[in-house]
């Protein structure tokens, strides 16, 4: 018999890819921060936690699912007063702390989260070449962007970076990774683009992703090598991601 899981989504690709996924396992009951063109979810007004936990009595929910994705501004919106408090428990407002702060909420009121990286072992990147094997060059950029982008990570600053050279281009912002591609690429081409998380980073939410889309947008403009951070990012549909490098001369690795 299926179990009952709360997702929180938003309207983004990996939310829909997360709930086709679920849905084979758990009766599914989505919610969101505002209302959704994909979901029929349900939405928690100015993040109302006593109003989400009586969603959670009313589904008989046990575990919950976070893919959708939250604008770190939301800190400084018209919040209630129940989510606020638990923030004033935050000396500083760095999003992994802020989640994992609701987490922790959630799991003291009986609630289970699942981890990214369970849901998604068959998407989890392998340490391995997955098209073609990089050249001493891009060795060296892809080792000096990992080592940056391992500082860079301590501080919450996002997840990619972008090399060329020995020169770091660019580091994602809040924009998100495709439009961090789009606006290295009106500069530059022939780059390395990197993503990856700390070893230590929470595995129940905002794990690094890449997918077709941002494949597409590599080929826009014409960069060549891509290395992830090895079991701790997600490769969305691997197969039509790796054919499509192959096709496009695109260099795909895992690194550890």
């Amino acid at each position: 018999m299926k179990k009952n899981l709360a997702i929180f989504v938003s309207d983004d690709f990996f939310s829909k890819y997360s709930y086709k996924k679920l849905k084979k396992k758990y009766n599914l009951f989505p919610f969101s921060l505002k209302k959704s063109k994909i979901f029929d979810s349900f939405v928690l007004k100015d993040a109302d936690l006593n109003l989400l936990l009586k969603f959670f009595d009313k589904n008989k929910i046990e575990f919950i699912f976070f893919a959708g994705k939250v604008n770190q501004n939301i800190v400084f919106s018209n919040l209630h007063v129940s989510v606020k408090n638990l923030l004033e428990e935050i000396e500083y407002f760095k999003p992994e702390k802020i989640m994992k702060k609701i987490a922790q909420f959630l799991e003291k009121n009986g609630l289970n989260i699942l981890h990214q990286n369970e849901v998604f072992k068959e998407e989890i990147a392998e340490e391995k070449v997955y098209t073609y094997p990089l050249n001493e060059k891009e060795v060296k950029d892809v080792k000096f962007g990992f080592s940056v982008l391992k500082d860079i990570i301590k501080h919450n600053i996002g997840q990619s970076i972008i090399v060329k050279n020995g020169m770091i281009l660019g580091i994602e912002g809040v924009e998100g990774t495709d439009e961090f591609i789009k606006r290295i690429g009106k500069y530059c081409e022939d780059f390395v683009f990197i993503k990856g998380c700390s070893d230590k980073k929470d595995t129940r939410f905002d794990l690094p992703i890449i997918g077709i889309k941002t494949i597409r947008n590599l080929i826009r403009t014409r960069s060549k090598v891509i290395a992830v951070k090895a079991t701790k990012t997600i490769i969305l549909n691997k197969e039509k991601v790796i054919e499509e490098c192959l096709k496009n001369k695109i260099k795909l690795v895992g690194i550890r």
